[in-house]
């Protein structure tokens, strides 16, 4: 894996979420996204990031990418893993100042998980990626929030990068994020 790519592809993501809490912003405590996910439930941010599934096939637009990426990450915190490999059980928010301080960890156990024994199979050189993105958000929905597992969402957080690598053309990488003007 071409890590200075990886690393490019971490810094729009990372971009993305700085972004998307100034669009999204409540209160300090709280973005948008926290205040859907307590009142409309896990599935509704599952659903959400389906949609930008779809949008993709159709689109084919680096910005779905870049969001199913960052919701993955966003993801990443509210089940807890910056506190451990196995989560928490409370749900946690996802502000701004919580996505800054963490990203680093979660760029770590991202390359960590490269090199796991976890990481294969079920992932490399998918000929349809977005589609098993998909099939794994809607197997999320039939679980418990806490079932959902660290390996599940760097999967997807690979998947959406190896779309990106591939598919989008390397002239074209990080000029169609939805980053506010640039």
């Amino acid at each position: 894996m071409d890590k200075v790519l990886l690393e490019r592809f971490f810094r729009a993501v990372s971009r993305q979420f700085i972004y998307g809490g100034v669009k999204y912003a409540q209160t300090s405590e709280k973005e948008a996204t926290d205040c859907l996910f307590d009142d409309f439930g896990k599935n509704w941010l599952f659903g959400t990031i389906a949609k930008y599934c779809k949008r993709y096939s159709n689109l084919k637009r680096e910005k779905d990418l870049l969001k199913i990426s960052c919701y993955m990450f966003i993801l990443w915190l509210k089940r807890g893993f910056h506190y451990g490999e196995f989560g928490t059980h409370e749900i946690i928010n996802t502000t701004v100042e919580v996505k800054s301080r963490y990203f680093i960890t979660f760029k770590e156990r991202f390359n960590e998980y490269l090199l796991t024994e976890d990481f294969g199979w079920n992932t490399l050189y998918q000929p349809n990626a977005i589609q098993r993105i998909y099939d794994i958000l809607m197997a999320f929905a039939n679980v418990s929030f806490h079932d959902i597992q660290e390996s599940d969402l760097m999967d997807i957080f690979y998947l959406a990068y190896y779309v990106w690598d591939t598919q989008i053309p390397e002239n074209e990488k990080e000029k169609d994020e939805d980053v506010g003007k640039k």
